[in-house]
């Protein structure tokens, strides 16, 4: 509606009280790029902004293409540099950048495809600055909605999240539970699929929709935690602490605080209390297993509580991982991001390193988002070469008929062809009926405008793909008769121009990459799988004492985990369904993300709770034995996974109670051993947690492997 509203009204000044064809025409194209292929959401502050500085954006770029414009040689050169910057940018930074580009790419080909006359460069600029203050304006006085479906369905899986947790505290052993778990599961991937369907720009801000990428992977992993905990069932009743129904009373209320602000409520999680209870209740314990060491009887009880205690915790850690995500995600700046996010789960460096770090890794070679940016620069510059220098009247028509079917893969390209030739055949025999019919009446065709523009914007959508491009086609009848009235011939110099413009999306899916992304997805994954054990390694060397602190720490994972989390984006946005379906993706990628949230849990029991092994040094190897044979496990499924190495069985788990004993009755004759005694069980507790975390990761392993192999066109 306000599309409809706006646009006829700007070309409608542009025709009538400048009379300047060129005003004209960059007024009405600005116009559709900055309301329709540009349309921000977010609070009124990020839309306003956004909007002024794509306006000025475009501007410049609108200039540049008039300038470049008498330069063959400097035509595709340009292009190339202003696809591959924008494509790169838009998919590494996302938000409002990536809801940009689109109208700034038009901005540069419609000034360098179109004619340039004498002295028109400003009247050009000025059409389109016109465009973008009615856009502002637009904007803010008739704000689209926002993303209303994602935002329910992220608070409906935050307090799925809080039932099962309050259900695991009272009845560990009712039946009902595991529907509890298969309802929380269901409902974080309803946001997950949710996400990937809402368009960045109904989302708003990088910040924001980063926010919601994090809070779906932490909820994803909170499920899995609770859905496989450490203890059994009945093991549940011998806490004797009476700190662990505080401290899930304060992550479940955390969950539901974080819906509530996802839904906009005032206030916000109480971060704080969380971590104040597990405090509490990590004092608690000690205590508690200190008076417990009496009887030698008493291990297996002892060990029992400690394995609950280590799914509480880590359920702690994601809660407030959570809450603050949800803060992001709702658009508010608090300081729920220190306690919760401050040293990252995944083991980032601190938020003003990320841009930088985000931008470093996403560059290099073996990058999703690297690759489709020269995918999509070596198009559009051949694009835009060809339609220059073959002559077309309406060279612009084949460069944009290349970017709005070019796709991540070859079948996915083809796809699009289809639908796109189908669509603007649809839409040319439409606009010509309206031509025709309306032949000597051009305010019949304003009249129609309104309708035509309403049209092209409600089927914007890419699940809309036919019929956008044939509103799209019949828009552009009706604007360039009004300009300059050709006809219904216009339509056949629209399907030629668009055919060229597929023809080149075609030939360099086939050439560049016809895999699409389904290859370097699970090369990334594996990649942020080794990088997570390296890691992993290092953690467990420091809590087992055996001389990590003589050795530089390996790298945080973050890098992986970037072009990981870019290549899982991508695959799940090609407009196909893949070979490799979305859980078993999402599986492989949350698999890698435990990993190095246990490698930074594990660095954390060393430097926030003092764990060390130094005192029972004897009862060591038995754990370090079982801890290698594990991560070289690991280590061979990353490499099964990267299609370097051959499937092996997997390690057996020994017992290892035993030695964790041994160090917990020298605790109760030694207190200088307490430390020791934590050390061996936090370590024993990850051992068991990731060896079961391997074991779920060997069937997706083997299901991705056999999609790498197959060719591009299966």
């Amino acid at each position: 509606m306000r599309a409809a509203i706006v646009l006829p009204g700007l070309f409608a000044v542009g025709q009538y009280v400048v009379r300047n064809q060129s005003f004209a025409t960059f007024t009405i194209f600005g116009g559709f790029a900055l309301l329709i292929m540009s349309d921000f959401g977010g609070t009124r502050r990020e839309r306003t902004r956004s909007y002024l500085l794509a306006t000025a954006a475009g501007a410049v770029l609108v200039a540049l293409g008039t300038v470049v414009s008498r330069s063959l040689v400097a035509i595709p050169a340009v292009m190339f540099l202003l696809a591959f910057v924008t494509t790169f940018l838009a998919a590494v930074v996302g938000g409002h950048v990536s809801t940009a580009r689109l109208g700034l790419l038009l901005s540069f080909v419609l000034a360098v495809t179109l004619p340039p006359a004498a002295g028109q460069l400003p009247m050009r600029v000025a059409g389109w600055l016109f465009a973008g203050l009615a856009a502002t304006l637009a904007g803010l006085l008739l704000p689209r909605a926002g993303p209303v479906a994602l935002t329910r369905a992220a608070g409906a899986a935050c307090r799925a999240a809080a039932d099962l947790i309050d259900a695991m505290a009272r009845t560990p052993d009712d039946p009902g539970l595991s529907r509890l778990r298969q309802a929380a599961a269901e409902a974080v991937d309803t946001a997950r699929r949710r996400y990937a369907g809402t368009a960045s720009r109904s989302v708003g801000s990088r910040h924001r929709l980063r926010g919601y990428a994090e809070l779906i992977g932490d909820l994803q992993l909170l499920v899995g935690v609770a859905g496989h905990p450490l203890y059994r069932p009945e093991h549940l009743a011998r806490r004797g602490t009476g700190t662990e129904g505080e401290l899930v009373a304060a992550m479940s209320g955390v969950l539901r605080a974080s819906a509530a602000t996802l839904a906009g409520r005032a206030g916000g999680p109480d971060v704080r209390a969380v971590d104040e209870r597990r405090w509490a209740h990590r004092r608690a314990l000690e205590r508690w297993v200190r008076r417990s060491l009496g009887p030698p009887a008493a291990g297996e009880q002892v060990l029992d509580a400690l394995n609950v205690d280590h799914t509480l915790r880590v359920l702690a850690y994601l809660a407030t991982a959570v809450a603050a995500n949800a803060t992001a995600a709702a658009g508010r700046d608090t300081g729920a991001r220190s306690s919760g996010r401050g040293r990252e789960v995944l083991g980032d460096q601190q938020v003003r390193h990320r841009r930088l770090r985000w931008l470093a890794s996403s560059a290099a070679p073996g990058s999703v988002a690297l690759r489709d940016s020269l995918r999509a620069a070596v198009g559009l510059a051949v694009s835009v070469w060809l339609a220059v220098r073959l002559g077309l009247p309406h060279a612009f028509w084949v460069v944009l008929g290349t970017l709005q079917v070019l796709r991540t893969n070859a079948l996915g390209t083809a796809r699009s062809v289809l639908r796109a030739i189908a669509g603007n055949v649809v839409g040319v025999a439409a606009g010509s009926a309206v031509v025709i019919a309306t032949a000597g009446h051009p305010a019949w065709l304003w009249a129609v405008l309104p309708a035509a523009v309403f049209l092209s914007a409600y089927t914007s959508g890419s699940q809309r793909f036919l019929l956008s491009q044939a509103a799209f086609t019949v828009d552009l009848m009706i604007i360039f008769n009004l300009l300059a009235p050709v006809g219904w011939r216009l339509g056949l110099i629209r399907l030629e121009d668009v055919g060229v413009g597929v023809a080149v999306s075609v030939a360099l899916s086939l050439l560049l990459w016809p895999h699409g992304t389904r290859r370097q997805f699970i090369r990334s994954v594996a990649a942020y799988q080794r990088a997570a054990i390296g890691r992993l390694r290092h953690a467990f060397d420091r809590v087992l004492a055996v001389g990590a602190e003589r050795l530089p720490a390996p790298a945080p994972p973050a890098g992986a985990r970037t072009r990981a989390e870019l290549a899982l984006g991508a695959y799940l946005a090609e407009r196909s369904a893949g070979p490799l379906d979305a859980s078993t993706a999402v599986v492989l990628l949350s698999g890698a993300n435990y990993l190095a949230m246990a490698a930074n849990l594990l660095e954390n029991a060393v430097t926030e709770f003092g764990y060390r092994a130094d005192e029972c040094r004897d009862a060591v190897e038995p754990v370090r034995t079982a801890q290698q044979a594990l991560l070289s496990g690991l280590g061979r499924l990353a490499d099964r996974l990267a299609e370097t190495g051959a499937g092996s069985s997997w390690p057996a788990l020994p017992d290892l109670d035993g030695p964790v004993r041994t160090c917990l009755q020298r605790w109760r004759d030694d207190e200088a051993a307490a430390g020791s005694a934590m050390a061996l069980v936090v370590a024993t507790e990850w051992i068991r947690s990731i060896h079961q975390v391997g074991d779920d990761l060997a069937e997706p392993v083997d299901r991705a492997v056999a999609v790498a192999r197959r060719p591009w066109w299966r």
